[in-house]
This record gives C-alpha cells, sequence and structure tokens, in this order.
C-alpha cells in the first residue's frame, strides 16, 4: 500500500477512535477536575470569642496591714484576661490555668506575687518590727459547683517568709434583676509555722528594736471571713462591683501583739470595661 493511502487510513481510524470514544462519555469529552482547594484552618486558640478581656480600676479602704487598727485608700487594677471561661487567665494577680475541668468542677494551678509587708506602712504600729520581702507564691486550684452552692479550695505554697496557706470557701450567686448580681461567700484561712511566725510573730531581735514582747505564732487556723459583692451591668461593656469583706482573726493571730484589731474590713469599689 502506497505511503499516501496509508497514512490517510491512519487518521481515519484516530477519527474513529475519537467519535467512539465521545460516544461513550456523552457529547463532550470530560474536562480536568479542578484542583483541590485547601480550606485555611484558623487556630481556635486565637478565635475572638474564646477570649475576655477586662480594663478598668478602682479604689479599696483597707487595714495598713494584717490586724492593723489603722486603715487606708489604694488603687485596685483590674486588668484581666481569660480563655475559654479560665481554661488559661491572667490578671493584675496571677496568672495561671485550669486544664482538669468536668461538668460541675475544675481544678488548675497559679502563680501570684506575695506582697509582704512594709514597715513604713503603718509606722506606728510596726516600728522596728523590718520589712516582709515580696515573692512568688505557687497556688493549686480547685473549684466545685453543687446546685446553686460553689466550693472553692486554694493552697499557697511561697517562700520561707511567706511559707503555706490553706483557704477554703464556699458561696452563692443571686441574680436580683437582669442587670444586678448578688455574691455572697464565707471561708476559713489556716496557715503553717513559717507564716503565722512571719506576718504575727515576734523574734527576739524585733522585740529588741520594737520594744513588743517576744511571740511565737504556731501553725492553725489563721482567720474566719465572709464577704459581700455586686456586680451591676451598666451595658454590655461596662460593669460595676462593690465588694465588703470582714476577716476574723482566730488562735495565735489574735493573740499576737502585732494585732490591734481582730477584726479586718475592707470596702472595694470599681469599673471596668469589658470586651
Amino acid at each position: 500500500m502506497p505511503y499516501n493511502s496509508r497514512l490517510i487510513s491512519l487518521k481515519s481510524l484516530a477519527i474513529l477512535t475519537t467519535m467512539l470514544t465521545i460516544n461513550a462519555f456523552g457529547t463532550s469529552i470530560p474536562s480536568r477536575p479542578e484542583p483541590i482547594q485547601t480550606k485555611q484552618v484558623t487556630s481556635s486558640l486565637f478565635a475572638e470569642e474564646n477570649w475576655a478581656f477586662a480594663l478598668g480600676g478602682g479604689v479599696m479602704y483597707r487595714a495598713k496591714y494584717e490586724g492593723s487598727d489603722n486603715y487606708h485608700a489604694v488603687f485596685i487594677p483590674d486588668i484581666s484576661a481569660r480563655y475559654k471561661d479560665g481554661l488559661i487567665f491572667a490578671n493584675w494577680n496571677g496568672i495561671g490555668s485550669y486544664p482538669i475541668y468536668g461538668e460541675n468542677y475544675k481544678i488548675g494551678a497559679s502563680i501570684s506575687p506575695s506582697f509582704g509587708r512594709k514597715e513604713k506602712d503603718d509606722r506606728e504600729n510596726l516600728r522596728g518590727m523590718g520589712d516582709i520581702d515580696t515573692g512568688i507564691v505557687v497556688n493549686l486550684l480547685g473549684e466545685y459547683d453543687f446546685g446553686p452552692m460553689k466550693l472553692s479550695g486554694k493552697i499557697s505554697k511561697g517562700d520561707k517568709e511567706y511559707g503555706t496557706t490553706a483557704k477554703l470557701e464556699i458561696g452563692k450567686i443571686f441574680a436580683l434583676t437582669e442587670k444586678l448580681k448578688l455574691k455572697v461567700a464565707a471561708g476559713n484561712t489556716w496557715a503553717d509555722e513559717e507564716h503565722m511566725q512571719s506576718y504575727f510573730g515576734v523574734s527576739p531581735a524585733q522585740s529588741m528594736r520594737s520594744g513588743y514582747n517576744q511571740y511565737e505564732a504556731k501553725s492553725g487556723i489563721k482567720s474566719a471571713g465572709v464577704s459581700i459583692g455586686t456586680f451591676y451591668s451598666i451595658t454590655k461593656s461596662w460593669e460595676a462591683r462593690a465588694m465588703v469583706t470582714a476577716d476574723k482573726f482566730l488562735d495565735d493571730a489574735a493573740d499576737s501583739p502585732l494585732t490591734k484589731k481582730d477584726l479586718n474590713t475592707a470596702t472595694m469599689v470599681t469599673l471596668s470595661y469589658k470586651f
């Protein structure tokens, strides 16, 4: 067969094959599939709805030190950030996390400052006692909800001057109106010997400088306290708070020569913007 005839036959075969393929798939050749579109996944850590922030401040009127009969007003910052209802939290009083949680309980830990005590804060009562240095305290935290009540506990461990304390508190929040809430709580605080001696004891050297009799404070229940607080939502973003606390010193804390008043009260008023 001549070359040209052979070429025509091959062309005819190619055309026939193409027609049969088109017939098998319909009237058109399927187009190339579009490339798969990958969705950009945003980490939930940065999702806006998971975070809550507050920025504000207020004033607290309180005793100059635990057991003092002299009072003063101090500025209280209200700066906080919270992720997923406390999975991560930070405020002016420390940072921490509640990594273990269930329907009605959560367990966590935090690091917070211990503000110590300065002799200059109340020279009338602390002259010659020296300072208690500021430091870092590690806290073990726990909360348990049963019905309308909440039981919360905190164990705090600091340096040798701070020692160890443990606080157990039970409280309840009442919704008085759509915008106004009331919180009532009561609890006890226990302290070890290191803490009690630092804040309520008088060493031989301190006795010589201050004129107080030497006093050794043992471990035990340091105080019993109650608090009443109100929370008022002025707008969706603005909230005003007012709180009154009262702490009654007990046992060796109450008998200390440094305890001029065994019932200390404090009043706090703050205004904050939430976003």
